[in-house]
């Protein structure tokens, strides 16, 4: 295999670990239990948890320029890097929210004017990124063939993702609005590269949005 073209992830070993964490609510108030889920609501829905199960590690005790000083050109995703920088999910996790704002393309589907509905199509399109300010943790690369799978019966929507590739790392996912109102599907190949005094950002792939009442 190309030197060029090895993937790798984060690594573990012990000297690269922060020793310590930052405190997580384990608070039983109001319902909440030891790994932050709630009790199902009236209608049977889980309520998702609201914090980590988890200690988080502390980067306070890494220099993040001591290490991306080393990676100047090279693409994010090929860089080694201590675990401590990485969030607790995998990209296909990372994924699914997209579909944080989805009640935007709950509202598309029902505007009578082509107008109206590429607004609401296009706030969709761009809501992703919200989640992102002051968000500085890379997600875990998933392994070939790993899935993930998602039905919030509450947002109106079922999603499932899978890598299918993983040189170079390609993420394909489905989603469907349990009303049938809505399709949504594409593949993921971003690309990152890190210049020193900035980062290129190269979104790849394709992605549709059907709405099925108007097609």
């Amino acid at each position: 295999m190309n030197g060029d073209e090895e993937f790798f992830d984060a690594v573990t070993e012990a000297s690269q670990r922060a020793p310590g964490g930052l405190p997580v609510d384990t608070s039983k108030s109001n319902g909440i239990g030891e790994a932050g889920e709630r009790p199902p609501q009236e209608n049977g829905i889980q309520r998702h948890r609201t914090s980590l199960p988890a200690p988080m590690f502390t980067r306070s005790d890494f220099s993040v320029w001591g290490i991306l000083k080393k990676c100047i050109g090279l693409e994010l995703s090929k860089i080694t890097m201590p675990i401590v920088f990485n969030e607790p999910l995998s990209f296909l996790q990372r994924i699914t929210e997209y579909m944080e704002h989805i009640y935007l393309v709950h509202r598309a589907s029902r505007q009578p004017q082509a107008l109206e509905r590429m607004q609401c199509v296009a706030a969709f399109a761009v809501s992703a990124v919200a989640s992102q300010w002051e968000r500085t943790g890379k997600p875990f690369n998933p392994l070939l063939g790993e899935t993930y799978e998602l039905i919030r019966e509450d947002l109106g929507f079922r999603f499932i993702s899978e890598q299918v590739s993983h040189h170079p790392p390609v993420s394909a996912f489905y989603s469907e609005g349990l009303c049938q109102d809505f399709l949504f599907h594409g593949s993921i190949y971003p690309k990152l590269k890190f210049w020193g005094k900035s980062v290129e950002a190269e979104p790849r792939g394709t992605i549709t949005l059907e709405l099925l009442s108007w097609c």
